[in-house]
């Protein structure tokens, strides 16, 4: 045999055995971090009034990392169905809370409009983190502006 001819035999044999030792044996999986890093999750709550007519649809988006869930992005939406039109001066307030077994729970951060939220998807980006340890969940508070005394409603999302 040729110099040359062992030459490509050894440079794909060397090929094949590294490209082997970088697939994972049966079993393996990736680690961890990397797999819980990559995934979020979303929580959700809903309120309404005057029979449906006035709601609040609350989403908050969190990444678990490194111990902790990062709340992201917390997206809200006022809206009215039929003739009942929302006003340009609704006020809303977002509160991050800890959960607590046998207390009032803790505001971790907190967000209040002034008199002049439209109708419309609306978002804010609390950048806050919690610990695994803790529980928590978001919680919304509206006040729809129409002519008269404004309805209000809130609602809170599960705990995580």
């Amino acid at each position: 045999m040729r110099v040359t001819g062992i030459l490509k035999k050894t440079a794909i044999f060397a090929t094949v055995g590294v490209a082997l030792s970088i697939i994972p044996a049966a079993g393996a999986s990736a680690s961890n971090s990397t797999a819980s890093s990559a995934a979020g999750g979303a929580l959700f709550a809903y309120c309404n009034v005057d029979d449906q007519d006035r709601w609040a649809d609350l989403a908050a988006y969190y990444t678990p990392k490194n111990g902790e869930d990062k709340i992201d992005e917390i997206v809200y939406v006022l809206g009215a169905t039929g003739n009942n039109q929302l006003g340009n001066k609704s006020n809303v307030r977002l509160r991050i809370r800890k959960d607590l077994r046998y207390s009032a729970d803790k505001t971790l951060w907190t967000w209040e409009s002034g008199d002049n939220i439209k109708p419309g998807r609306h978002a804010k980006y609390p950048n806050t983190r919690v610990k695994y340890s803790d529980k928590w969940h978001v919680d919304i508070y509206v006040s729809f502006d129409k002519k008269g005394i404004d309805p209000t409603c809130n609602a809170h999302t599960r705990s995580v």
